[in-house]
């Protein structure tokens, strides 16, 4: 499998607005506006033909200078994963660079990237739902391009099989069929 894949980008970065893709209908809608002075803080996209264990699409967090609209398609270098799980649902953040920027060409693996922002990622996952619960979302770790790579199989492999099945249907089916995904 490429490491380049195309993504569709749904919120911008420094974005506070939460846009959420809707696979009934295809479209980007505003989800919600962030609390406090919370801003995403890369890119944030999605995997259109991948269905993550959380019943979307698989997230990408895209590494980037520029910032790119909602809805666009980008080609995207993935080079790592966050696992995280969200209201105990696993919902994996590929961590993906914009591969038609030559000022990224040397970034290949998460070890390039500026630590800065492996930390701002992580803390922005880990706390930016706190004002809903404490601790609704917990950042599991990172992981390699490898790793990533499966992951993103998987995913594609759970849309060709469930990708028309209703969210809450799928995920209650999965946490049956597979309830190591998830967390009490």
């Amino acid at each position: 499998m490429s490491k380049v894949l195309e993504i569709k980008i749904e919120i911008p970065k420094n974005s506070n607005i939460k846009y959420e893709y809707d696979r009934a209908d295809g479209q980007i809608h505003v989800d919600r506006i962030l609390r406090g002075d919370f801003r995403y803080p890369c890119n944030y996209g999605f995997i259109p033909n991948a269905l993550d264990w959380d019943g979307d699409e698989l997230d990408v967090l895209l590494y980037s200078s520029e910032t790119f609209m909602p809805g666009c398609i980008v080609n995207a270098r993935i080079i790592g994963a966050m696992k995280m799980i969200d209201s105990g649902e696993t919902d994996t953040k590929l961590i993906a660079v914009h591969d038609d920027d030559y000022r990224l060409d040397a970034i290949n693996e998460l070890k390039d990237l500026p630590e800065p922002f492996l930390i701002d990622i992580q803390t922005f996952f880990n706390n930016y739902k706190n004002w809903k619960k404490p601790g609704i979302t917990k950042v599991m770790g990172l992981e390699d391009a490898a790793w990533a790579l499966e992951e993103v199989k998987e995913c594609q492999d759970l849309m060709d099989k469930y990708g028309k099945v209703p969210k809450k249907e799928f995920v209650a089916k999965m946490m049956k069929e597979h309830p190591e995904k998830y967390t009490v």
